[in-house]
């Protein structure tokens, strides 16, 4: 075997290699692609839910929705930067040498985000009532804080947070239907209540699974608290459908149907080999089928009942 040299990039390499790089690439986009469907498919529920959707306030609030979801990633990136060198600061010991290009893209990704979320967000002011979208802003704002602060501290393992976290994310629902219909009203709410639960029992699920993969790494942990929380998720969820039913309203249960019995085999399939290897592209693919036929069918039983 031939010994294999590392060569070290000069500071002139880096800066040329950062120089050529295009706009789109400095740009740090979320990976987590659970949290992509959480945040589109309720806004285009929301938009298909009020009417007429195909306007220039549609479009308008999609670019701020997604702006601000997306600047979570840069801002957890500097948060997490500054919090490492005060980390090494109180140890007494020098900072470690982190990525500056990334930490550059950061700013720079938080930059462009704002400015998005801005200049669309002002021109939703503008033309929609002022009231509801500052509540909204007020909302995400703090949000968003909340989550960067816990994420930076290691705890958006909380299925508290996560739950949370999925309320947030599938409120964009919300400025979709004020975008196309103008105001707010009891049907906004309901989309926004029901994709928020059938993503909460989502969540819990698929984490369990990622537990139960490290704790097949790892002989030390346990997933079983994990799997606990997705069954009682499960169960939570059928009790206010139930619920619900019971109050003649039992319409609601169809869209449950597909992601429910997704959950349902795929913690069977837990329980019965819980260290088998099963990818997680895989369950990402499913788990996305069903949001989007929690959808279709939302809007369908929804359109009929109003009818």
């Amino acid at each position: 075997m031939g010994t294999q040299v590392n060569s070290v990039p000069t500071p002139a390499t880096c800066v040329r290699t950062g120089r050529e790089r295009s706009i789109m690439s400095r740009l740090l986009i979320p990976r987590e692609h659970g949290a992509w469907g959480m945040v589109a498919l309720p806004f285009i529920v929301g938009a298909l839910m009020s009417g007429g959707w195909a306007n220039l306030r549609t479009l308008a609030a999609a670019l701020a929705v997604l702006s601000l979801f997306m600047l979570r990633t840069p801002l957890l990136a500097i948060w997490r930067h500054r919090a490492a060198i005060r980390k090494a600061a109180r140890e007494q010991r020098p900072a470690a040498r982190n990525e500056r290009t990334e930490l550059r893209d950061a700013h720079f990704s938080s930059v462009v985000y704002m400015s998005v979320a801005f200049a669309f967000g002002l021109y939703l002011l503008l033309t929609l009532p002022v009231a509801p979208l500052l509540w909204m802003a007020f909302a995400a704002a703090v949000l968003t804080a909340a989550i960067l602060y816990l994420a930076v501290r290691n705890y958006q393992r909380y299925p508290a947070l996560q739950i949370v976290s999925a309320f947030g994310l599938t409120a964009s629902c919300l400025p979709a239907y004020l975008a196309v219909h103008g105001r707010l009203d009891t049907v906004a709410l309901w989309v926004w209540l029901l994709c928020a639960i059938d993503s909460s029992a989502s969540v819990l699920v698929v984490h369990a699974r990622l537990e139960a993969i490290v704790a097949s790494r790892k002989r030390t942990t346990s997933s079983l608290p994990h799997r606990r929380n997705a069954l009682l998720a499960q169960a939570g969820l059928w009790s206010f459908l139930l619920l619900l039913a019971a109050q003649g309203r039992s319409w609601l249960l169809l869209p449950f149907l597909p992601t429910s019995a997704l959950h349902i085999w795929d913690m069977w399939q837990l329980g019965r080999m819980p260290t088998a290897r099963v990818s997680m592209q895989r369950v990402g693919i499913m788990q996305l089928a069903a949001s989007i036929a929690f959808c279709s069918i939302l809007i369908a039983v929804l359109r009929l009942s109003l009818v």
